[in-house]
């Protein structure tokens, strides 16, 4: 075994600071080095090495060799050491693997003093005491004064002489007068003599080490006689990859709160290995006092190793599983392969990784009752955000209440709503951990097209009561009297209901209506998805959503007929298709609130073309085209609000706290990094706006160069805009014209409604501002504007970090989850992800679910009865 020590040297230039914790040596290079047997070792000899491994002339120069203590009675307050003889060295050796302290050496190069010979003997004589002494020391010892290390000064305290290094240090030193005379035959007086491997030392090879320094540091994988441990824990861990190293497995024959010890599993073949260690009366920390050498052979190669417990798993994937989520059970498996040449099953790498969440972020009970607080405690940091709680009292545990909802909005992204768009995309998304529910979130927008966080809650499940608490407290919290908030979401009819009760009010839930202006627009890709259900044709489902997403209503109209005389065509082929080979019978839209009584709705089977389906479903709602006031600013589908989800899908299988403290992570993340991002455009005043809008201009005036703008008008700047065929040539090319009109209120009007629809100009309006020398950015919103922007992303976000973790189990529990969410089926889910319409009509594919379309039995192909009555044989 080997008696190195792994020290630390810090060299270079820098500066030496003081903190809170005493010295802070950060500026200096740190550079690792082990020393064989440093107890056995002079002062000179260390002093020696230090200058051929620094490149030190000893002719011109000097080393001052210092060590990190501490001397408070309480914590650790870190301060210089000088070493001035080999009597200290040993002090500081016993008492840095004692106490904890870092083993670190400082040397200090300095000129040398020409009046003061170097003497290389050993440094406990009273000429070495001045020969390691700087100048400025030598002054202050011939004025009767003491000299305290740098920023730490006696004050006239209480119990002062035991942080002051200087008065400590003078003590000590008047304490070795009677000891010189005993150790002036010490062996420290030989001549110095350096081992070869010394000599040969050179530092400018040496691995800098940014990490921060190890209590106690050994060797890796292996126990040694002495070792010490500042918990039962790690002693424990270090035991059991000791034992993995050497393939040897063992049993616990001992183990309380002041011994422990392992033996051999072979110890009845005549095994002695043992393990013990031992935590003392008066001390806080465990100490390995025997280790023996195993005698046994090894059997062969062993598939598994009893020692390989959870625990041992979740201690060596717990920065791999932290540092990614979503790291899987199967790569836990293949890691313990690859490392330690032994398998684990797939229930065991499955409990280590809950196990590491659970050690990082608590157990999934605990975050239900830390919750409260810890959203108490980021609105506290983050004065002006708004968090709310609704509990109900337990029945089967009196005294307790079950968290059933909480939401929280920071106030920094309630300032940076002020200067988006008024839109928000709201949806939901499932939990994925041991307690079922939902996420609901509302999402902005920026005048870059960038997902902006506005709040988010967690509740039982997505129907109308929920939708309308969370929502209620949107707008009272989030938007305040700012008007006409378009909401684009799903057609969930849970959303529906709510956002018509909220307008509206609800005379039999006796709610008034507090959102008066909201506008609703339904999501182009769900309401796609809801064409497939019925059509079951993703052709015609991409072409639906070119109908939704068409701005001209002449163009609409040609695209409309279209899809009738094609869904009407599908239909019939379906219709005329064997029994066994049609689908799960076609599935029409579903009631809306609105719905008068007296409102009779086709079925799939009775819907035959497009028109029949869309029939009573309000064309503002779905359609860009008939988008009043333009609410939507262009935005046709919830994806953004379906991005920040799919960024959650890692994090959704946490604790709650957890999934708190990520949003609150990735939101600052977001601040930061977008503010960095706008911040150089601000000086350059020849960038009006942010990155998204100024492509999108470029990209616009290359197309209005092809156009040309003729005065239609005297007064006003009304233009008619011949356009480009973007498919005929020559005798096929058709003249496209449109008419705009330029205002001089700022606001402009042109026939292809794209900036009624979109707030900023089209081609033929730039086309007309070139012809008559109005700048084009007149038309378009402010909140594309680079000002917006950065004011968007401004806010300060703090964490939490400095008021606890929130992770522990509190003495006593206030909050308790709802046991009827607990998931009752044992082991994993059987997919990650929790498939929805949009995934078969995404994918184009249908169920294998069959059915007869005169009888409408359905079912798999083989049971499927047989020709029905009405088809005959």
């Amino acid at each position: 075994m080997s008696n190195k020590q792994i020290f630390q040297v810090y060299h270079g230039p820098g500066n030496v600071r003081y903190g809170p914790t005493g010295v802070d040596l950060s500026d200096f290079i740190v550079s690792e080095r082990g020393i064989d047997r440093p107890a056995e070792r002079s002062v000179p000899s260390i002093k020696g090495w230090l200058m051929r491994g620094l490149r030190v002339d000893p002719q011109t120069s000097d080393i001052t060799i210092n060590v990190i203590v501490s001397r408070a009675t309480e914590g650790f307050y870190w301060e210089l050491m000088p070493v001035q003889n080999s009597r200290v060295w040993r002090w500081y050796l016993e008492n840095a693997l004692q106490r904890g302290w870092p083993l670190a050496l400082v040397p200090f190069v300095h000129p040398k003093d020409p009046g003061v010979q170097t003497n290389m003997d050993d440094g406990e004589g009273p000429s070495a005491e001045v020969n390691e002494t700087s100048v400025e020391e030598v002054n202050a010892r011939e004025d009767g004064g003491i000299v305290a290390p740098v920023g730490i000064q006696p004050s006239g305290v209480a119990d002062e002489g035991e942080t002051v290094g200087a008065i400590v240090d003078e003590m000590e030193r008047e304490d070795s007068d009677n000891e010189r005379v005993e150790e002036a035959d010490s062996s420290d007086d030989e001549t110095d003599i350096n081992p070869a491997e010394w000599a040969s030392e050179d530092f400018s090879g040496l691995i800098v080490s940014e990490e921060d320094s190890v209590r106690w540091e050994y060797k890796e994988n292996e126990v040694i006689q002495g070792a010490i441990y500042s918990r039962a824990e790690d002693m424990k861990e270090a035991v059991k990859h000791f034992a993995v190293s050497l393939h040897r497995e063992f049993w616990v024959a001992k183990s309380n709160r002041s011994q422990y010890e392992v033996r051999c599993v072979k110890e009845k073949d005549g095994c002695p290995w043992r393990v013990h260690a031992y935590k003392g009366k008066w001390k806080d920390y465990w100490t390995v006092s025997v280790v023996t050498k195993h005698t046994c052979f090894l059997p062969g190669v062993q598939k598994y190793h009893i020692n390989i417990t959870c625990a041992f798993v979740a201690s060596e994937m717990y920065a791999h599983v932290i540092d990614n989520l979503t790291y899987e059970p199967r790569s836990i498996i293949r890691h313990i392969e690859e490392t330690y040449k032994y398998t684990i099953s797939y229930a065991k790498a499955w409990r280590a990784k809950q196990k590491i969440i659970e050690m990082r972020f608590g157990t999934y009970e605990a975050s239900y009752d830390n919750l409260p607080r810890l959203l108490g405690v980021i609105e506290e940091r983050n004065p002006g955000s708004s968090y709310e709680v609704k509990k109900f009292p337990s029945i089967e545990h009196p005294g307790k209440s079950v968290l059933q909802r909480a939401f929280l909005a920071l106030h920094a992204c309630k300032m940076a709503f002020v200067n988006c768009r008024p839109v928000l995309c709201i949806d939901g998304t499932f939990l994925t951990g041991k307690y079922r529910g939902q996420i609901l979130t509302a999402i902005g927008v920026d005048g870059n097209n960038q997902v902006l966080p506005l709040a988010f809650a967690f509740v039982e499940s997505e129907n109308t009561d929920r939708w309308y608490w969370f929502l209620k407290l949107v707008k009272t919290k989030v938007v305040g009297m700012r008007p006409n908030v378009c909401l684009i979401h799903d057609r969930h009819a849970g959303i529906l209901r709510a956002i018509g009760e909220l307008q509206f009010g609800s005379m039999e839930r006796g709610y008034p209506g507090v959102w008066e202006d909201v506008q609703s627009r339904w999501c182009m890709r769900h309401m796609g998805a809801n064409f497939f259900k019925q059509f079951k044709n993703k052709e015609l489902m991409n072409m639906f959503k070119r109908l939704c997403n068409q701005n001209q209503e002449k163009k609409f109209n040609e695209l409309w007929k279209r899809l009738d005389e094609l869904t009407a065509k599908c239909s019939d082929q379906r219709a005329a298709a064997p029994s066994t080979a049609v689908a799960d019978p076609p599935q029409a839209l579903g009631p809306l609130p609105t719905d008068s009584p007296t409102l009779v709705r086709r079925t799939g089977l009775e819907i035959r073309k497009f028109s029949q389906w869309i029939l009573h479903e309000p064309k503002e709602k779905w359609a860009k085209a008939y988008d009043t006031g333009g609410a939507r600013y262009g935005i046709m589908t919830t994806n953004l609000a379906e991005v920040y989800n799919w960024v959650m899908c890692g994090v959704r299988g946490l604790p709650l706290v957890g999934i708190v403290e990520f949003i609150l992570h990735g939101t600052c993340r977001y601040f930061r990094d977008r503010f960095q991002a706008v911040l150089p455009s601000m000086p350059n005043n020849s960038i009006l706006f942010g990155a998204f809008m100024q492509k999108k201009l470029e990209e616009l005036h290359k197309k209005a160069m092809k156009h040309r703008a003729l005065v239609q008008c005297t007064q006003q700047h009304r233009f008619e805009i011949l356009c480009q065929d973007k498919a005929g040539r020559g005798i096929y090319r058709k003249r496209v014209k449109q008419e705009c009109v330029l205002k001089g209120d700022g606001t402009c009007h042109c026939s292809c409604a794209k900036p009624k629809l979109l707030h900023r100009p089209c081609t033929h309006v730039i086309a007309a501002t070139a012809e008559c020398g109005i700048p084009d950015a007149v038309y378009v919103s402010q909140y594309f504007s680079k000002q917006a922007i950065y004011h968007t992303w401004s806010g300060e976000i703090y964490g939490f970090g400095i008021a606890g973790e929130f992770t522990e189990t509190n003495d006593e529990v206030l909050n308790i989850p709802d046991p009827s969410k607990l998931r009752g089926k044992a082991g994993r889910r059987r997919t990650r992800r929790i498939r929805n319409d949009m995934d078969e009509s995404e994918a184009g594919r249908v169920k294998c679910c069959y059915s007869c379309y005169p009888c409408c039995a359905t079912g798999s192909f083989h049971l499927l009865p047989g020709p029905c009555a009405s088809t005959g044989p």
